[in-house]
């Protein structure tokens, strides 16, 4: 057996689990997380088709919040659609939009608590001009 193999084997601060659901929480831990996915129709489609106009839009309404980002990133896609990432401080998000279909797909983690995860994915849905939505909230 090799030197790595026996530092781990011998490391107390890592607990071997065998499964998830063998890892259990602390009772007193406290989780305010939400994890949202919604995929919107309907939509704007210049809006959609340009990372350009889209990177305008997710600005202002990170500074709505005042969310400053840390990463992001705004891929355009040619002819047109955009792929972005957006990361910052308790929040983070994906998008994907599909012009052609008037449709986009984002997925928030928010840090902070269901009400502003909500109140975010609301502003993107207005930005979007979106008729239809299909929206799913899950509390981490």
């Amino acid at each position: 057996m090799g030197e790595t193999a026996k530092n781990l084997k011998t490391d107390k601060s890592y607990r071997r689990v065998s499964s998830i659901k063998g890892l259990k929480l602390k009772r007193n831990t406290k989780i305010n997380r939400t994890h949202i996915i919604m995929d919107i129709y309907k939509c704007d489609d210049k809006v959609l088709a340009k990372a350009a106009i889209l990177e305008q839009r997710v600005k202002r309404i990170l500074e709505e919040y005042k969310l400053e980002p840390k990463i992001q990133t705004f891929y355009q896609f040619q002819p047109f659609g955009v792929t972005a990432a957006v990361f910052t401080q308790g929040v983070q998000f994906t998008l994907h939009t599909w012009p052609e279909h008037r449709s986009a797909a984002i997925d928030l983690y928010c840090f902070n608590g269901k009400k502003r995860a909500t109140d975010i994915m609301e502003s993107l849905k207005t930005v979007f001009k979106s008729a239809e939505y299909d929206m799913r909230v899950r509390k981490r």
